[in-house]
């Protein structure tokens, strides 16, 4: 009976041990860092990682500027978009878009600049847009 109960102890910790070490295997780390134009960290800057295809969103995270994530092994691409409220306007920032891929057991290193981006109102003042037929709630925010 001792010998019985030793062996099956033994299979299930085996068995257990096998099955962490397989889980384990085939997950990867991504550190993500975000930094502004100089350099700086940006705080709290939202990262948006999709399968390589953009077919799948996998995940969006509001990252302290930088972060480590545990990622199952696969293709991906991560980038960050910023939007601030400065007086009465808008700055947007974006990043490039990060093609990666985790590999089982590594570390992957991403480090995504975010840089101002044009107006999309494409250089025209609230004025010209109104004169378009834009309303004037929307031609404001566009500037």
């Amino acid at each position: 009976m001792k010998t019985t109960t030793l062996i099956l102890t033994l299979t299930f910790t085996l068995s257990g041990i096998a099955a962490y070490a397989a889980q384990s295997e085939s997950v990867g780390t991504v550190n993500i860092t975000v930094l502004d134009e100089n350099g700086a960290l940006v705080p709290d800057a939202p990262v948006y990682i999709y399968g390589e295809h953009k077919t799948k969103f996998v995940g969006g995270k509001d990252i302290p500027g930088t972060t480590t994530l545990a990622m199952p092994a696969g293709s991906y691409r991560i980038s960050s978009a910023l939007v601030k409220k400065t007086g009465d306007y808008m700055d947007r920032f974006s990043s490039h878009e990060a093609h990666i891929e985790v590999i089982p057991g590594d570390n992957t290193v991403v480090v995504l600049t975010l840089r101002a981006i044009d107006s999309p109102g494409m250089g025209l003042d609230s004025a010209d847009l109104r004169n378009m037929g834009v309303p004037t709630d929307i031609a404001r925010a566009l500037n």
